[in-house]
């Protein structure tokens, strides 16, 4: 069991080495600065001042960091963040069970043709999926 540990502290050792690695720990701090009304391109900035990055940060492509975070923000799914000895041990979620196929026959489709049309069940997914699309 040490030798695991062992080998599990040398991994964790390991600096990242991406420029996006770098940032992601950072982003909340970023995501308030912008709301406090500080400019993308001073952060920019000041990151550019900092030899840590290892390269010249572009404007663009922390837009486009900033704009990948959210969108993970939004769909509410996993953040990557540095594992630590707690969260080294927890498990992952599993993905959601697919519902198996439905077989087209003639006979089902028959009796979609006559079945009535619900609007309003139709009317209560679009509301739905609205509410899921504003911010």
């Amino acid at each position: 069991m040490g030798e695991i540990n062992d080998l599990r502290a040398l991994i964790e050792a390991i600096p990242p080495r991406t420029q996006a690695a770098k940032l992601r720990p950072l982003m909340p701090a970023i995501e308030l600065r912008l709301q406090s009304g500080v400019h993308l391109r001073e952060i920019v900035d000041a990151l550019n001042s900092s030899p840590a990055l290892g390269a010249e940060m572009k404007f663009a492509t922390l837009k486009s960091y900033l704009q990948r975070h959210r969108a993970r923000q939004r769909a509410g799914g996993p953040e990557r963040v540095l594992a630590t000895s707690d969260a080294a041990h927890a498990l992952r979620p599993t993905p959601p069970a697919v519902a198996a196929p439905i077989a087209v026959t003639p006979a089902l489709l028959r009796k979609m043709r006559n079945e009535p049309i619900d609007l309003e069940h139709y009317m209560e997914i679009g509301k739905s999926l609205a509410k899921k699309r504003e911010p």
